[in-house]
């Protein structure tokens, strides 16, 4: 079973339990690849230094939400077990497990409702404007990515819009389920079309929903291994 905790941590208390969880002769991984690295199963702790989401060129200009958010200049530590087991008490900000989930509802091809989730206001007043700068993008690299990814009949601004209506369905959805009366807002396109799952699975986009289901982007599937157009479910654990 594919469980994960996630929290984020200020520098000083960050080092505190590094140093508590290495005397208890457990290993820390840094993440190097990607931030996404530490969700992979095979990493018991795994955590991401704050200087990282800018030094990783393959996905620099999507994780520039990190330093707009409110997170930025935290330390994002991510283990298979919760760290209360360690005697650290600290609430997760997201547990994140597989689960089986088929939505009834989603925008397909259908440009406008796509259209209409980028156009959301809330959503272009919230994305840093780094993020949505693709025109200083090599077209050469635009397309080799589309190559790469399988996508055919669409250019890469066309799946840049899919990608931004994505995220926008988790600041103001469209497309959710409601589970005890509560929005849970989901991912609305298979993994060769999701970009930066990871602001999703650490609550950096989406924070105002107790639970999301996310479909993981190939990054995840390529860094942390997680299963190709599967959904997790990310609950934020109980807190402020």
């Amino acid at each position: 079973m594919y469980i994960k905790y996630t929290y984020w941590i200020e520098e000083t208390p960050f080092n505190k339990i590094e140093t508590q969880l290495r005397n208890q002769n457990n290993h820390l991984t840094g993440a190097k690849k990607a931030v996404c690295m530490p969700l992979s199963p095979k990493i018991d702790y795994g955590f991401v230094h704050p200087d990282a989401w800018a030094n990783f060129s393959l996905c620099r200009r999507q994780l520039s939400w990190y330093s707009a958010s409110k997170f930025a200049g935290k330390y994002l530590l991510i283990s298979n077990t919760p760290l209360v087991e360690s005697g650290i008490e600290l609430v997760p900000e997201t547990i994140i497990e597989k689960i089986k989930f088929k939505p009834e509802n989603l925008p397909g091809k259908n440009q406008e409702r796509i259209q209409k989730l980028y156009e959301n206001r809330t959503f272009q007043e919230r994305c840093p404007s780094e993020f949505l700068d693709i025109d200083t993008m090599d077209s050469n690299i635009q397309e080799r990515w589309l190559k790469v990814m399988g996508i055919r009949g669409i250019s890469y601004t066309e799946l840049f819009k899919e990608q931004c209506a994505n995220h926008a369905n988790f600041i103001q959805p469209e497309y959710y389920i409601k589970t005890e009366g509560r929005i849970v807002p989901y991912s609305i396109g298979k993994t060769n079309k999701i970009c930066s799952a990871c602001l999703q699975f650490f609550n950096i986009i989406g924070t105002e929903f107790t639970t999301k289901y996310v479909v993981p982007c190939p990054g995840a599937t390529l860094f942390a291994g997680m299963s190709v157009n599967k959904y997790y479910r990310v609950q934020s654990g109980p807190g402020d």
